[in-house]
This record gives structure tokens, sequence and C-alpha cells, in this order.
């Protein structure tokens, strides 16, 4: 009983609430709000959760804690970084990576702060000395992709620095990061295109590591869909997929570029499937994709005139399903059995909850809802030992947002 009761005291001290019931693990407090939690596996194929934790000083953090029973519990949590200027969006949830060789790596969203040109001297002009007035120029925007890495098991982590070595002060975002076959670092992401005149106009460019360190860009699609998140995918055959919402004249639907080197050279994009959705501005909804035994699956948002919404399909592009309208946030994951296809759906009231489907033969099972999973949001999910590991935020009215993290065998 003494035992239980200095775990719970150093788990309060460390600024961690876990409370494990019947195999559901919540993460919150009044202090903090928790959010974007997402899954992936360390090298020794255990459950690493990462998600990320704002203070009352609005200072947001960066953690990961690994569970040694299969996600039943959570260890320690560990800082990986914190700053004001940490990404937040579930259009750029923070990525971290396990490289074979040992080293972790942890890329996110980095806003740099705003700087403000010096405003053109006002001139004379007309009839005496009558000064024409100039607007305030607005602040110029930078959005970097960060990274760092730890060499202990994520005990210590270099300084972060932008994966892009250009120093112009541009957004970068949307980004996706992955492990590549020769386990080298690969990071896709949107950025502007200088000079533009356009509100928001981007193309899609990537970075890959060469005996660790970033070489310069490449540009792989010049004309893209300006705000929506990619999905980076090494399949089984060790081939390296990004998926990413194009723009050819506002019809906006996804494409997938393939690389079987690496990323030295990719095949020219191709429509996964024709949504023929067009739409003249960004819908802020990106593409989430796995490997399976059997191919890959990818899900997204569709906003097309026949059969809207979040729908996913194979690695040929057919339709496996589509989710009705008060569906959002798509989510997929798979082990060498079977595919999980995760989401959010709202209810009559107007909280959401969390369902899911089990993927196995092209086959898709019928709707399962997770039990308890009221004003639940942006779910991750992850398939370890037969059983289904689903995390995500729960975000109660006039609350701080916390996570819970559910078993279902």
């Amino acid at each position: 009983m003494k035992k239980n009761i200095f775990s719970i005291m150093a788990l309060l001290m460390l600024g961690l609430l876990q409370v494990t019931q019947a195999q559901n693990t919540v993460f919150a407090d009044d202090a903090h709000s928790y959010t974007l939690p997402t899954f992936t596996k360390n090298i020794q194929g255990e459950p690493v959760l990462y998600w990320t934790e704002k203070d009352a000083n609005n200072v947001l953090a960066l953690y990961f804690s690994v569970s040694k029973d299969g996600g039943k519990t959570f260890g320690d949590k560990k800082l990986i970084y914190a700053d004001a200027g940490l990404g937040s969006s579930r259009l750029m949830r923070p990525k971290l990576l396990f490289k074979k060789d040992g080293t972790m790596a942890a890329v996110f969203s980095y806003r740099a702060p705003a700087v403000t040109p010096p405003a053109p001297t006002a001139h004379e002009g007309g009839h005496g000395n009558h000064a024409t007035a100039t607007p305030a120029p607005k602040p110029k925007r930078e959005l970097q992709v960060r990274y760092a890495v730890s060499k202990d098991k994520g005990n210590s982590w270099s300084v972060p620095i932008s994966v892009d070595s250009d120093t112009s002060r541009l957004v970068r975002g949307f980004f996706d990061a992955v492990v590549l076959a020769n386990d080298e670092i690969a990071v896709a992401y949107l950025k502007d295109v200088k000079g533009s005149t356009k509100h928001e106009e981007r193309d899609l460019r990537m970075v890959i590591t060469r005996n660790g360190v970033f070489q310069p860009e490449k540009l792989i699609d010049p004309v893209v869909c300006d705000c929506c998140n990619i999905s980076l995918l090494v399949d089984n055959s060790g081939k390296l997929n990004i998926f990413y919402r194009d723009n050819n004249d506002d019809v906006r639907d996804i494409a997938r570029m393939t690389s079987s080197d690496n990323g030295g050279s990719f095949s020219n994009p191709q429509i996964l499937h024709h949504d023929k959705w067009e739409i003249k501005g960004c819908p802020h909804a990106g593409v989430s994709s796995v490997a399976t035994a059997n191919g890959s699956l990818v899900t997204w948002f569709s906003g097309a005139n026949e059969q809207s919404g979040v729908r996913l399909v194979d690695a040929e592009g057919k339709l496996l399903k589509v989710l009705s309208a008060n569906a959002k946030n798509g989510q997929v994951a798979a082990d060498d059995k079977q595919g999980i296809f995760v989401w959010e759906q709202t209810t009559e009231g107007g909280a959401s909850q969390i369902f899911y489907n089990k993927i196995a033969g092209g086959k898709v099972s019928d709707n399962q809802l997770l039990n308890g999973s009221d004003y639940g949001q942006n779910a991750t999910s992850l398939l370890i030992n037969g059983k289904l590991l689903v995390a995500y935020e729960v975000a109660k009215p006039n609350a701080k947002t916390g996570l819970s993290v559910r078993v279902v065998e």
C-alpha cells in the first residue's frame, strides 16, 4: 500500500497525473492542456506515446513516454523540447522517429518571432510640406521545421535547428518525416514561393540526411494545395511514398509520388483516387497513410459532389469506405495481420466520440464505438501484440484538455 502511495506522489511531483482503470490511462491536471497525442514504436517494438503540454505561461512542451506492458501503463515522461514558439497545430503534429542505429529524432514546427520591416519614410509632395501617411507594414511571418536528436534514449537532446538551410523568413510547414530504408531521415514540407503576390502560394520540398546531416532541399512539386498536411510512408518493399493534396486548376485531389532510391529521384505525381473536388481555397485537411502486408491504407477528407466525406482507400486507390458528414480527422494504423481506421464523429448533442474499423483481406468491419470516448478528438492508434491502443484528446467544456489512452483487446 505504501509503495502505491509513493508511486502516485512521484507522478504528481513530475506534473503528470496518470490514472489507470480497466486499461484506461488518463493524462490530465488543472495546470496544463494536453494535445496532439501520437503513437509510435521504438526499436525494441515497445509502444511510445508523445504529446504536447501547454502551461499557464503559454509555454508548449513536447514529451514522450514508453510503455513496457503493451500500453497498459506508461513510464515517466521525458522532455524533448519546450518553448513558446513550439507548434501545436493538428496539421503539423510533431514527429518522433527511431533510427536503427539507436538515434532518436524529433521533428516539429517552430514559429519564430515576427519581425516588422522598417516603415518607409514619409515623403513630401504637392504644395507645401505635407507628409503622406504610410500604413505600417505587416510583420513578416516565419515558420520553421526544426529537428533535434538524442543519442541516449531521450534523456538529453541536441539544440533544435532548422531542417532547411535557407535562412529566408518564409513559412515552412504541414510537414511529415520518416526514417528511410537506408536509416537516413526524410522531411517533406510546404514552403512559401519566394516573390509570390498571392495570399498563400507554396510548393512541396524535401530534405534528406546524409550521415545524419540534412542536405540542401529539393523541389518535389511546384504547384500544390498550400495548407494541407503531407504523409510520408516507407512501404514494406522499402519504397518511399509521399501523399499530398495536389492543385490542378483548383481540383484538389490526393496525389502520390514514389521513390525507389531513398528520395534520390521521384516518379511523376499520380492522383490516387479521382474525387474531382474543385474548390477555390485550401480545405486545411490533409492525408494519413500506413503500410500493411497487402499494400497501403490511405485516408483523407474530400468535399466532392459525389460521396463527400472522409474516405479510406487501398494502395491502388480503390475506395473501401466513406464516412458520414459528421466524421473527421481519420487516421490509419496496421500490423502484419490487419489495419485499423480511427476517426472522431460528432454526436447530435455536439460532443465527439471515437470510432474505429478493422480492415483485413480488403474488407472493412462495421463501425465500432470506443466506449467511454465522450468528448474525444484527434485520435491516434497503434496495433501491438494483438491489441489496439487508441489515444485521443478529451476536450470537455470549461476544462483543460486532457489525454486518454485505451487498450482494446
